[in-house]
């Protein structure tokens, strides 16, 4: 009797785990390359295999460790999917389904801060009002990333941010800038014709050979507008501009109005 009991006991708790295993917290993989699952927490651990982009996974345990991989600042977290049970970096995961999310978004959308991130340098910021914040930051030489943000003020010394959609810059080459209406306004064709808030632009410029003072007069060639981005209706996320041939820049110029529409 005993022995059936024991038995018994260790048959139910070992269904009851798994059984139970649903009631874990899930996340989703956000990266289009799908996410490695490793037999520790760090990079060179052993490969136990991939969870594919939007695969499902279950949160066991979280390493306490931040951690600061391709520019995210994020924990490790020890996952089991159907491809397996391992550790997995927390940058590349959501808590929301990916198709839940608005475009493009890495994990630090929907994050709500009181302090800086400390891996993260802002490097523009783009008031939009006065509770919503455009802000760029700068992880590394190599990862740019755009937060749209939504400040609330809770007390005298304590100010709240909340990251209602972030989203990951390209890698800039040398001939290309990063610009949003500080430097540059500019506008959507068509109908709508809505202001760009934020575009990775490439400027063609030359000198003329005139000079004007102590300075060269510059000459604008070409416009090109690899991406852009404006504002949702409802302000809570960067919706991203489909049709970029056509929009129309104004670029500051104290001699004038540089004009061109991008090709």
């Amino acid at each position: 009797m005993i022995r059936f009991l024991l038995y018994f006991t260790v048959a139910f708790c070992t269904t009851f785990l798994f059984g139970c295993f649903s009631n874990y917290q899930s996340a989703y993989v956000n990266t289009g390359s799908g996410l490695r699952i490793r037999s520790a927490p760090k990079l060179s651990s052993e490969k136990m295999g991939a969870v594919p982009y939007k695969g499902e996974v279950k949160i066991l345990e979280k390493d306490q460790r931040l951690a600061h991989i391709d520019g995210f600042e994020n924990y490790w977290y020890k996952i089991k999917s159907e491809e397996g049970e391992g550790w997995v970096f927390g940058g590349y995961l959501s808590f929301k389904h990916p198709d839940f999310l608005p475009p493009g978004s890495n994990s630090y959308t929907g994050l709500v801060y009181n302090h800086p991130i400390h891996s993260l340098k802002l490097i523009r910021i783009y008031i939009i009002n006065e509770s919503l914040f455009l802000n760029l930051y700068q992880a590394d030489p190599k990862h740019i990333f755009a937060f749209l943000e939504r400040k609330n003020k809770i007390s005298e010394s304590i100010t709240e941010w909340r990251i209602l959609h972030a989203i990951t810059m390209d890698v800039l080459q040398k001939d290309e800038e990063l610009l949003n209406r500080v430097t540059t306004q500019c506008f959507t064709p068509g109908l709508d014709g809505k202001e760009v808030i934020l575009g990775i632009l490439k400027i063609q410029m030359r000198k003329t050979g005139v000079t004007i003072g102590n300075h060269y007069e510059m000459a604008l060639d070409k416009l090109k507008i690899r991406k852009a981005w404006t504002l949702s209706e409802d302000e809570l996320f960067l919706q991203p501009v489909l049709k970029t041939k056509g929009i129309e820049c104004t670029i500051f110029d104290p001699g004038g109005q540089l004009k061109a529409i991008s090709e």
